[in-house]
């Protein structure tokens, strides 16, 4: 027997799901390969982030985004970081100036598209397809756009 809570959580991944897959269907350009309705596809988008901002809170059971000490310069940081720069960050509070403005000066070097696909990708975790999504390009596209940036990072770490 599930609790009002795990019904919520149920319900509103049901409603995820059913949102995401209406925007998906929503017209687009092949040309441009664009939404033809583009205040329909960000009322739909608006509300999947909602639901989305709802479904974390009630998992957690705290606002999400509000962290404890703890949280604030724990594991998941490092670890995220290092998935970023691998070889270059083994701990984020051990980091040096040099090393900072090392890592700022790599990101500097990707193009913007680029380093909006590979932070989506490596610090969100977000698949290429929803990268694709939100950025309103095509899921090649965002993996040409990730492996060019890996490809700069890795140069630059070396």
């Amino acid at each position: 027997m599930l609790t009002w809570v795990e019904e919520l959580i149920k319900d509103y991944n049901a409603g995820v799901r059913q949102l995401e897959a209406y925007r998906k269907k929503l017209d687009r350009d092949p040309i441009r390969e664009e939404v033809i309705d583009q205040t329909e596809y960000e009322t739909v988008s608006g509300m999947i982030s909602d639901m989305n901002l709802a479904l974390e809170w009630l998992r957690k059971g705290r606002r999400p985004g509000s962290r404890r000490g703890a949280e604030q310069h724990g594991v998941y940081q490092r670890t995220e970081l290092a998935k970023c720069f691998p070889g270059l960050v083994p701990d984020v509070a051990a980091l040096t100036n040099d090393e900072k403005k090392k890592i700022v000066d790599i990101l500097l070097c990707l193009s913007t598209r680029e380093r909006q696909c590979y932070l989506f990708h490596m610090a969100h975790g977000l698949t290429y397809a929803e990268i694709a999504d939100r950025l309103r390009v095509s899921r090649t596209s965002v993996q040409k756009f990730v492996e060019r940036a890996k490809s700069k990072v890795q140069q630059g770490i070396s």
